[in-house]
């Protein structure tokens, strides 16, 4: 079973990741991690603060001589300004997970929450999805994602977006957005109908809403679906999304999250002091303009986790090349019956 876990805190010493089940002999370089990071650290809409982080990593078990071993990947991420002492807050910031939390955990100081809750964790499942994504790229599935909206803008291009972002900014406002996911090549079969946990839909969407400030999630046509008929849906099977009954299909999977505007604002969001509980103005200068494309780029990441442990319980296989020739067969198998269709 492959699984991961995530610890560490958005201004800690660092972020560790760890990913348990993973085969041996998938080749993973410092380069290929290094990559991924800068793509989700350099998307448009980031904050100040990605100016001076440098994402630096160490890959401390798991890996050797550039090749994945079998044992549980452990990956170390250092945070570029760790604060030996947080800053007190009794005011939570409205929409963060500050209030819910500072309930929660009976705590006055709303950074405590935010410590954690924060997306800076995200690094380290992008760090861990690198593996996954090698793995799947040497499988022949391929992955891509695209921002198809951007606040009210859904015609983008460079120059609407960078202008749609550069207004917020004025305004000290933050954008939210709605992204796609494409994943080719995925075999047919993957997940199952028996459990409804064991759908491959609802596992998904675990993933993806784990993802800071996901809101909405939608499989192929989605809700559009609704207003469709059953007749028209049965003629375009592409509305399914790769997905049906809980399993692959052999279609190419498109996923679709919307994402919220970030909760710190510039502008200032009016709260409550919790220990006052006086109105309080919580003002945030380091908070992205919009986590829309960082979320696309880290729903790749969190995808192929997953569909990477779909796989693995679908063909077993404790190396690559024990799965390669099972996955190749199954392919000449199925490819059967889909060339007919």
């Amino acid at each position: 079973m492959l699984r991961y876990l995530t610890a560490g805190e958005s201004h800690g010493e660092t972020l560790t990741g760890i990913l348990e089940g993973f085969p041996a002999g998938v080749p993973v370089t410092a380069a290929h991690i290094a990559t991924q990071l800068k793509r989700r650290r350099l998307a448009p809409g980031r904050g100040p603060r990605q100016a001076h982080e440098a994402d630096a990593f160490a890959v401390t078990a798991g890996l050797h001589k550039g090749m994945t071993t079998g044992a549980p990947i452990a990956v170390n991420i250092s945070n570029s300004r760790p604060l030996q002492k947080l800053p007190f807050s009794e005011v939570p910031r409205p929409g963060h997970a500050d209030l819910a939390g500072m309930i929660k955990y009976g705590v006055l100081n709303s950074a405590l929450i935010r410590e954690r809750a924060s997306a800076r964790e995200t690094a380290a499942r992008v760090a861990l999805g690198t593996f996954a994504l090698r793995l799947h790229a040497l499988l022949g599935i391929r992955f891509s994602s695209r921002v198809i909206s951007l606040g009210a803008n859904t015609a983008l291009t460079g120059k609407i977006i960078s202008a749609a972002l550069a207004a917020a900014r004025r305004r000290g406002d933050t954008l939210g957005g709605v992204f796609e996911l494409r994943v080719n090549g995925l075999p047919a079969g993957l997940g199952a109908c028996s459990q409804g946990a064991a759908r491959l839909g609802a596992r998904l969407a675990a993933a993806l809403f784990a993802i800071n400030s996901v809101k909405g999630f939608e499989v192929g046509g989605g809700f559009a679906l609704a207003a469709a008929g059953g007749r028209q849906a049965a003629q375009n099977p592409g509305l399914s999304g790769g997905l049906d009954g809980g399993m692959t299909n052999g279609a190419p999977l498109i996923l679709r999250c919307a994402v919220k505007p970030v909760p710190g604002l510039r502008a200032g969001a009016l709260s409550t002091n919790l220990k006052t509980f006086k109105q309080a103005l919580v003002i945030s200068k380091t908070s992205d303009t919009t986590a829309v494309f960082a979320a696309a780029v880290i729903a790749e990441h969190a995808a192929a986790l997953e569909l990477a442990g779909a796989l693995l319980e679908k063909f077993g296989g404790d190396s690559l090349d024990e799965i390669k020739p099972r996955v190749a067969q199954w392919r000449r198998q199925t490819g059967k019956v889909l060339s007919r269709l």
